[in-house]
């Protein structure tokens, strides 16, 4: 079990074409010995998105604070 707060993780911008905005970090993942599940947090400024994309698993969008958009083959969810 590994236990941090996440003032101890690196931040990171995201690397993705299209991504204004946005920086990552990974508190679980490959790295902790985690193959095939990854905690991500993303923290977008104001103005900042990422472009339009799928993912091939399950995925979660959780808004800790501020609003914003999540886009799906069903619409747009704010």
């Amino acid at each position: 079990m590994k236990i941090t707060s996440l003032e101890q993780i690196p931040s990171a911008p995201m690397q993705m074409a299209g991504a204004v905005g946005v920086t990552k970090q990974v508190p679980l993942g490959v790295a902790d010995g985690v193959p095939n599940f990854s905690f991500r947090v993303f923290t977008v400024v104001p103005g900042g998105h990422t472009p339009y994309h799928i993912h091939d698993s399950e995925h979660l969008n959780y808004v800790i604070q501020g609003e914003g958009a999540l886009v799906n083959e069903a619409g747009e969810f704010h």
